[in-house]
């Protein structure tokens, strides 16, 4: 039996969907086992925050996609989509500090681009002022 290339291109990119898709199943189930504790206890550790977030999508796909995924995950909501320059307006209901919860879905947004781009590649980082709240 012959290995063609399509053939191996097409098996990695399944691979980064499964592993993507047991990634995302986890954080949905982690941040529901969040929410529900600080529903069920009597303190609060709810700090709301918003931040301006940076976009490496190339495409609508992309974008879509992300904030989707986002917006299904309690405790966060996308509430503006920007196109020039590319940017997310995202609600947290536990970001304390605005730099971290920026982080977290920066290492989101990498890992949903990773499993869905043909070969995985990545843009490269955004300049350091993009990030402002």
């Amino acid at each position: 039996m012959t290995n063609r290339p399509g053939t191996v291109a097409a098996l990695f990119q399944a691979g980064r969907l499964a592993g993507f898709a047991v990634y995302f199943a986890w954080e949905l189930l982690a941040a529901n086992a969040a929410l529900t504790w600080d529903i069920m206890t009597p303190s609060t550790r709810v700090t709301p925050g918003v931040v301006r977030f940076p976009l490496r999508c190339r495409t609508a796909f992309e974008v879509a996609l992300l904030a989707n995924l986002i917006s299904l995950t309690p405790g966060m909501l996308v509430l503006e989509v920007r196109r020039e320059p590319p940017v997310l307006y995202v609600h947290g209901m536990f970001a304390p500090e605005p730099e971290s919860f920026r982080e977290e879905l920066r290492g989101f947004e990498h890992r949903m681009l990773a499993a869905v781009r043909l070969r995985g590649d990545m843009p490269a980082e955004r300049e350091a002022g993009d990030g402002a709240a």
